[in-house]
């Protein structure tokens, strides 16, 4: 059975920014990869005080990438050397009121951008 990997969700319901750790982890199971980042403060805000999903994602636990604790360049890396070629997507949560998705996207590629450097 595959797996759809998230990133951001992997940190959410772990509590732990160690992203390789889950893709070692689930690594013969991963179909898809999702790109997410997560705050980690407000996760463990999330986990104290009992908020569901949504409220959660009302208090920005899914943020831009660069902005939370998954370290992308060490993701990125790791797919690549594990010589991973399926789908991987940015995957951003925008609730109205949020933002704009459109900018949000061009944010999340000119980070992209910006680190592919070290997974090139």
């Amino acid at each position: 059975m595959g797996l759809v990997f998230d990133t951001g969700h992997y940190v959410f319901g772990s509590g732990d920014c160690d992203v390789l750790a889950g893709l070692d982890r689930f690594k013969g199971r991963i179909w898809y990869v999702h790109l997410k980042d997560c705050r980690q403060d407000i996760a463990r805000m999330s986990r104290d005080q009992g908020w569901d999903y949504f409220q959660s994602l009302r208090h920005g636990i899914f943020c831009e990438l660069g902005q939370g604790c998954v370290d992308f360049p060490k993701v990125l890396r790791r797919l690549k050397d594990e010589c991973y070629e399926n789908y991987v997507l940015v995957e951003q949560d925008v609730l109205p009121g949020m933002g704009a998705p459109k900018e949000s996207a061009l944010r999340n590629r000119e980070y992209l951008l910006s680190i592919e450097h070290n997974f090139a």
